[in-house]
């Protein structure tokens, strides 16, 4: 009776978890386009902080390497917080609002509460909970990421029966495994959890490995990323929250480090960095059956609705092209800035095999080449 007891209050929780989080949830991204989705579910008990601070600090390093893929995907990121047994922590659908994906982020923390890390039950979760996309070019990934044994909470949740479920709809299942706590008996674990599911067993520094380089060109490019900020035209009910909150994680960004900011700045000047939803530029690149024309004064910023059709028109190309050259310095700059950290790299002896960052780019690129990515130096 006890265990019938358990598996009803399993189910239970796991129903009032995705009623919770569907409905708010956007829509996936169109089938016609190669896309890559990404899920983190972050141990968020105690003794994690190291690797979810790096987690902050690299994320952006993360999207500039998944940039350089060709053809260029709809990059979606989703996060999910475990560490709390079978109850709900944090969870952030999978959107290719990077923005609003880099705000949650920054609230993660460890908790010295906490303390039943439920491995399985969050590969469930990710696996049922999130919106996947479709199409032939997709790849689906999750990365779990903690320090203790994978074998952890009830026998219906437990990996050896959630990693294969998550493989069977074709999502992989990467294993993070963090530091040296509990490495007599946990690493196997993990190890195994990530074969079950076609994925990749990774280990990295307690500390989160992260190499952090400052650069003569990191001031210039956050500057550049503010720049970049005032050729984004607001509109529709998003709009102007939207574009508060791309100031706002640009200054989150720079509290972090310049060489976190001049990363970020090197995101918003490639595709990935999608804001076709508030911003008319994107969505006018972006969305088919956009028609500026359309659009009722009231959807509008103030300086447009004075405008004739044609001087709407040209204010848009105005600030796309105006964009555009701002995006081409960014980069040109951002070349000059990546052969520079890899010069003090060599120079330093440093070295990234237990980097949490350089683990998540290594793995991306041999699971996107296997669904035909490209990726160009």
């Amino acid at each position: 009776m006890r265990r019938l007891l358990c598996s009803m209050l399993v189910v239970a929780l796991v129903v009032v978890g995705s009623r919770a989080t569907a409905a708010d949830a956007p829509a996936p991204a169109p089938a016609d386009k190669p896309k890559i989705d990404i899920v983190f579910c972050i141990d968020c008990s105690g003794s994690m902080r190291p690797v979810i601070e790096t987690a902050k600090q690299k994320v952006w390093a993360i999207v500039n390497e998944i940039a350089k893929a060709r053809p260029s995907p709809v990059l979606r990121i989703g996060l999910l917080g475990y560490g709390n047994a079978l109850q709900p922590l944090r969870f952030t659908q999978l959107t290719d609002d990077l923005d609003a994906v880099y705000k949650d982020l920054l609230v993660y923390t460890d908790d010295a509460a906490l303390g039943q890390e439920f491995v399985g039950h969050a590969i469930h979760r990710a696996t049922t909970e999130m919106h996947w996309s479709d199409g032939k070019q997709t790849l689906k990934v999750i990365y779990v990421v903690g320090n203790e044994t994978a074998h952890q909470g009830p026998p219906e949740l437990d990996y050896t029966r959630t990693a294969p479920a998550a493989i069977a709809r074709g999502i992989i299942v990467n294993a993070i495994y963090c530091g040296n706590y509990d490495y007599a008996t946990a690493p196997p674990t993990w190890r195994e959890f990530a074969r079950l599911a076609d994925g990749q067993y990774m280990e990295i520094a307690e500390t989160g490995g992260a190499i952090t380089i400052s650069t003569p060109f990191d001031q210039r490019l956050s500057d550049l990323s503010q720049k970049l900020n005032t050729t984004y035209v607001a509109y529709g009910p998003a709009g102007a929250a939207a574009s508060v909150n791309q100031a706002a994680q640009d200054a989150n960004a720079t509290r972090l480090g310049t060489e976190v900011a001049a990363a970020r700045a090197l995101s918003k000047s490639t595709t990935l960095y999608r804001n076709s939803t508030w911003d008319l530029i994107d969505a006018s690149r972006e969305e088919k059956e956009f028609d500026l024309a359309k659009l009722k004064d009231e959807q509008l910023p103030p300086e447009m609705r004075p405008m004739t059709s044609d001087q709407r028109k040209a204010y848009l190309e105005s600030k796309s092209r105006e964009r555009d050259q701002i995006q081409a310095e960014i980069k040109q700059l951002a070349n000059q800035r990546d052969a520079y950290v890899k010069q003090q790299t060599r120079k330093q002896g440093l070295t990234s095999d237990k980097a949490f960052d350089e683990n998540v780019r290594r793995s991306i690129l041999e699971q996107a080449k296997q669904k035909g990515f490209q990726f160009s130096d």
